[in-house]
């Protein structure tokens, strides 16, 4: 019988909403992410090789949805690069939400607050997600999520406007925010920046959080999100990756695949 594998590089898989993305990590270091160009075992396989080197590893799939998270996991075991595990809502290594639904908490903020926590010496911090969704939580000293905030990310209300209505054009979020804005694209951009800096901060005004805790900052509108933010925020872009590793080093697998 495989005796538990090596836990000193664990490779991260995380399939999200818009698109999957994979990292290697050691320790606290993550290298990544790099977002895949299909969620299929090709891609893993191409971008997974030049990492490990030939090395066999602890493979951790995770993200928001669980049927393509079973499909990559049946996809990547074929290659034979190492351990598969899925990190979903009820694995063990995965400090408890203490939330109303428990169960309905995703697993995405939960990681993202348990790797914040651990960046932080095992104290209390909060996250500020920019992805798909504009999130806002907070966690314990323990890693565990204790709530927070969910609106609609930068990129998803700039489509928005841009489909939902007859005249507005969708824009790049990177340029100019001047307030008032003198044109369409630089009225949207303000808008959306400056109206979801502000949303931040007051959120993170509102709950609590003492000042001087540590706020990471993650997800692929970021660095759009971050000069406007008044508040001193952390960024991380592999906040998720680093938090799915945590937790199957919290809770390995018990051998090696064969």
């Amino acid at each position: 019988m495989a005796g538990p594998p090596p836990l000193d590089l664990i490779l991260v898989l995380d399939v999200g909403n818009s698109g999957a993305k994979i990292g290697a990590v050691r320790g606290e270091q993550v290298a990544g992410p790099v977002r895949l160009p299909r969620a299929d075992g090709r891609a893993v396989g191409d971008l997974a090789r030049p990492m490990l080197q030939g090395r066999k590893a602890v493979i951790a799939v995770t993200g928001s949805d669980p049927q393509k998270i079973e499909g990559l996991i049946w996809e990547v075991r074929k290659l034979r690069l190492g351990t598969l595990v899925a990190v979903g809502p009820d694995h063990k290594g995965i400090p408890a939400a203490h939330v109303d639904a428990p169960a309905k908490a995703g697993v995405d903020r939960r990681l993202q607050v348990l790797a914040a926590t651990t960046l932080a010496g095992g104290a209390p911090a909060a996250v500020v997600s920019a992805g798909t969704a504009l999130t806002v939580d907070l966690g314990d000293a323990s890693g565990a999520l204790l709530g927070g905030a969910i609106a609609p990310g930068l990129s998803l209300g700039a489509n928005a406007l841009s489909s939902g209505t007859a005249l507005l054009p969708k824009i790049d979020l990177a340029g100019d925010t001047t307030m008032p804005g003198r044109s369409t694209d630089v009225a949207i951009r303000a808008g959306l920046l400056l109206g979801a800096a502000g949303a931040v901060e007051r959120l993170l005004e509102a709950s609590g959080l003492e000042d001087g805790a540590p706020v990471y900052l993650t997800g692929h509108d970021a660095p759009h999100l971050q000069p406007h933010v008044r508040r001193e925020l952390r960024p991380h872009p592999g906040l998720g990756l680093l938090g799915a590793a945590l937790a199957v080093r919290a809770a390995p697998p018990l051998k090696a695949d064969a």
